[in-house]
């Protein structure tokens, strides 16, 4: 039986200190002791910091601290050695497992603790969408931006569509024929072609996600492709002349005078009603750029900060209130009170459209049919009308800078110009290019 401290590099500054024990030749055990020492003091010949190091007569702090190290240190590996002596003794049966257990648990106890497990990745669809929106909710510098407020809201409206359709649905069995059930049960429940292409090409991207972390997804979801939804009706928008009956029209009630004044500012600037609510001339520059941030994404990007220019129009809205926007209400409010200044100014054309049933609340379905224009407008209208209005003075770049919008199909979408009228531009262009050749 042999105890013996040793140390396996010689150079540098800094070098483990191990300790082996064998008891013949097929009994051999090597263990790394917690301590370490500059080669230049180890004394191989008695397995400890060299005491010629010592310093005699110390009398400076550091020279007493030096040797009070040397001393710790060799009284440290002396009581090492004793105790699995020790150890060995009371238990001679022991084998190299039990040694390096006891060892471990003695001077490394950190490895006997369990490990930590690792956060089970569930695999259950709706605990799954919960796990991507923590995961897809970090900021990355250089690799992702968290997701938006409206998606997550939008990840959780399909989760407990999920439960209502299959609440112990699991990431591998969903495939075609789960495309197909989900969208049978989608359009018996009245949801629109939009709404059911939407859900799947997010339950297509959570999928993808999943797979990516080693989780087992069937490969038909990865390969969905999907059509355009077809739309049954044109949303509304707002054309000059309407504009002009509504800025023309005398209102009984200066809240309606408030809204009127909000629709010709949303009309010329193209804002979302939650950015349009929160203009402030204080933010104006250069006499008809205003500055804002973006509140739908302030929270999820360091590129919220737009700059819009300000028509005449919306100058003499301001300059009428003496530089200032108008007076601030809720969206809701002022949801209710544009279809009133519509109604109002005449804007009672039929048309087929969609809104929403009250009577099943939030989950409530769009009922189709033909309504007078001034109960379909709500404020999203502003962003359709500046979109379809002036895309062809603006171009799709100059659309972007003022709306906000990240890609054409964006601006493709909020376009709602008719088929008709976009010929009948394509031919006033023409006629206009032959009489310059002419």
């Amino acid at each position: 039986m042999a105890k013996k401290f040793f140390i396996r590099t010689k150079t540098g500054t800094n070098s483990t200190i191990y300790f082996r024990y064998n008891k013949g030749r097929e009994f051999e055990v090597t263990l790394k002791t917690p301590y370490s020492i500059n080669p230049e003091y180890w004394d191989d010949k008695n397995e400890c910091y060299n005491a010629a190091a010592i310093k005699k007569n110390a009398k400076t702090t550091l020279e007493k601290n030096f040797n009070t190290e040397i001393s710790l240190l060799n009284n440290n590996l002396a009581l090492l050695k004793s105790e699995i002596s020790i150890y060995l003794t009371n238990n001679p049966h022991a084998n190299k497992e039990e040694v390096k257990d006891f060892y471990n648990t003695k001077y490394f106890p950190e490895k006997s603790k369990p490990k930590t497990v690792k956060n089970i990745i569930p695999q259950v669809f709706t605990d799954f969408i919960e796990y991507y929106i923590k995961e897809k909710s970090k900021r990355i510098e250089g690799k992702q931006e968290p997701i938006t407020e409206a998606t997550r809201k939008k990840l959780i409206t399909i989760k407990n569509r999920i439960i209502l359709f299959d609440k112990k649905l699991f990431i591998k069995d969903i495939n075609d024929d789960f495309r197909d059930d989900l969208t049978q049960w989608m359009q018996s429940e009245k949801y629109s072609g939009s709404t059911i292409i939407k859900d799947l090409k997010y339950i297509k991207t959570i999928c993808s996600f999943a797979s990516k972390k080693k989780i087992d997804v069937n490969n038909e979801v990865l390969h969905w492709e999907f059509m355009r939804a077809r739309q049954t009706y044109t949303p509304p928008i707002l054309s000059f002349e309407e504009l002009k009956k509504i800025q023309s029209t005398i209102y009984p009630h200066d809240y309606l005078k408030n809204a009127k004044d909000w629709i010709i500012i949303g009309f010329y600037t193209g804002a979302r009603v939650s950015d349009l609510l929160n203009f402030d001339s204080k933010n104006i520059i250069h006499g008809n750029i205003l500055k804002f941030q973006q509140k739908k994404i302030q929270n999820q990007t360091h590129d919220a900060e737009e700059c819009i220019y300000l028509h005449p129009e919306v100058l003499k809205v301001l300059e009428k209130r003496e530089g200032q926007f108008p007076r601030k209400i809720s969206d809701v409010k002022l949801n209710l009170y544009i279809k009133e200044v519509c109604k109002i100014a005449g804007l009672t054309q039929k048309m087929i459209g969609g809104i929403k049933d009250k009577e099943q609340g939030e989950r409530g379905k769009k009922v189709v049919k033909e309504y007078e224009k001034w109960e379909l407008i709500t404020t999203h209208i502003f962003r359709r009308s500046f979109v379809t209005n002036f895309i062809d003075i603006l171009g799709k770049e100059n659309i972007k800078t003022q709306t906000g919008h990240k890609t054409d199909d964006m601006v493709n979408l909020y376009n709602k110009t008719a088929k008709l009228d976009k010929a009948l531009r394509v031919a006033e262009k023409m006629s206009s290019i032959f009489k310059i050749s002419s």
